[in-house]
């Protein structure tokens, strides 16, 4: 019996970019993130699940209730020049502000030559920013960014 083959995409390549939202507004300038030495989760939802049992007795069945739809935070590391012009430096002024940005990640599964992979954008907050020592004579700057409300999602064209 032969296996299915997967259908799940290469995405090898992945391409991150950062753009600044000022007064909810996202700019048209937009920087690549820099050399992308890791990326964690790329899509992680969950819902806060509460049990209700009832204790007066065995008539009535167990209630569960669901909370509301939340999305986990991205977290990446990118090796930094403090002085330099890429995305990462924007993540850092980000943080030092407590303003927006917005998040764009492209996958490397375009459906036709000279097409577009898979595109999502996500307003986020950096809630952390570290400069870790260096890795192979550079220095890795390390973030995490939390989503704001859903993405916006453009299928691979």
């Amino acid at each position: 019996m032969a296996l299915d083959k997967s259908t799940s995409p290469d995405v090898s390549g992945i391409k991150v970019s950062v753009a600044a939202v000022v007064n909810g507004v996202v700019s048209s300038t937009v920087k690549k993130i820099g050399h992308l030495d890791s990326f964690g989760t790329l899509i992680e939802k969950s819902r806060n699940v509460t049990k209700h049992t009832p204790l007066n007795d065995t008539d009535y069945e167990e209630i569960v209730s669901f909370g509301p739809l939340t999305h986990a935070a991205y977290s990446m590391s990118v090796l930094y020049d403090p002085e330099g012009q890429e995305g990462i430096n924007l993540i850092e002024t980000s943080i030092d502000n407590s303003t927006s940005v917005q998040i764009i990640i492209e996958l490397n599964n375009a459906s036709t030559a000279g097409g577009s992979g898979t595109e999502i954008k996500q307003i986020s907050k950096v809630g952390n920013f570290k400069v870790t020592g260096e890795k192979d004579g550079k220095f890795k700057a390390e973030f995490s960014a939390e989503k704001i409300g859903s993405p916006v999602i453009t299928a691979a064209s």
